[in-house]
């Protein structure tokens, strides 16, 4: 089917429907900081990056926005917003309860390229998690639940106002493009596109590393990932315990809300206890959960 067709339920959104997006978001904070800061993402990655540039970003960086098609007026904020087939991911939400227009797209929208294995990525909506299930299961597919994380944020103002100190042996750089080969060794979760996701997160969402200062070697690292989030916290196992986390999330946090001039966000997988314990001394607070969903094949001698 032609996803041009009158059948297709969904459509791309213009920069002023997403606009529009964003505004409903922001009057439902703080539990919508994550949907608020995803579409700000994409927003700022389609109008300012083009031409090479947008070719050579990460595919989880090149995200589409698609809205309702036969909706004028997007009453409910409903929205599915993907990435490109290499690192596709699907993120959707909705104000609409019960969810049937979004769940009616999921069901037959053409946008979704579900032989590419797509992560979803939904809040606590049962109705959504449920229909999901349903669609995987009739394409001969299955959901497995990668994490379900907590959201945390922190407003504008109070992250601000955050100061800190970085440990005398150490120095406080911005990531180079270059860091990113070492950051994906680093994380447990690489997968093969995350290398290019991360220097893809460096280089047009920004991030920090402490150095030390004799070797020069990056010792701990922190960057807005693709949600505009904090995220990918790090230090290298023989420096723990000496406030490199603190530094760099309170450093993060502060040019997030001083220079960009948003709220700040994260998500933490709930049985990260130790970071989970970090963010809430720095003053984050906890507001609700996000699903991550990863779609598999369904092994043939189990059918």
């Amino acid at each position: 089917m032609n996803t041009n067709s009158a059948m297709e339920p969904l459509r791309a959104a213009s920069e002023e429907e997403i606009r529009q997006l964003i505004q409903i978001y922001e009057k439902r904070l703080p539990e919508s900081v994550q949907f608020l800061l995803l579409l700000q993402n994409i927003l700022r990655i389609n109008t300012t990056v083009d031409g090479f540039d947008l070719e050579e970003a990460s595919h989880r960086f090149q995200k589409t926005i698609y809205i309702p098609n036969n909706e004028y007026i997007n009453h409910f904020a409903t929205f599915v917003a993907i990435s490109r087939e290499e690192d596709q991911f699907v993120l959707i939400n909705t104000l609409e309860y019960p969810p049937l227009v979004l769940t009616n797209a999921l069901q037959k929208t053409n946008y979704i390229k579900w032989d590419h294995k797509p992560m979803f990525v939904i809040d606590g909506n049962n109705a959504i998690r449920a229909k999901l299930f349903h669609i995987v299961e009739e394409r001969k597919l299955r959901l497995e639940s990668w994490s379900e994380c907590i959201n945390f944020w922190m407003p504008r103002e109070e992250a601000a106002k955050l100061s800190f100190v970085v440990p005398n042996e150490v120095e406080l750089k911005p990531l180079q493009i270059e860091h990113g080969k070492v950051l994906n060794e680093w994380w447990p979760y690489r997968y093969k596109a995350s290398q290019r996701y991360m220097e893809s997160a460096i280089k047009h969402n920004g991030g920090l590393g402490l150095f030390d200062k004799t070797s020069g070697e990056l010792v701990a690292c922190v960057f807005k990932n693709d949600h505009d989030a904090v995220g990918h916290l790090y230090t290298v196992p023989d420096r723990n315990n000496r406030g490199y986390g603190s530094t760099l999330v309170k450093a993060l946090t502060r040019q997030i809300a001083f220079q960009h001039k948003q709220h700040v966000h994260t998500f933490i997988n709930e049985e990260n206890d130790r970071s989970i314990r970090l963010f809430e001394k720095l003053g984050f607070t906890a507001i609700n959960r996000t699903e991550w969903l990863i779609t598999s094949s369904i092994p043939a001698n189990s059918e």
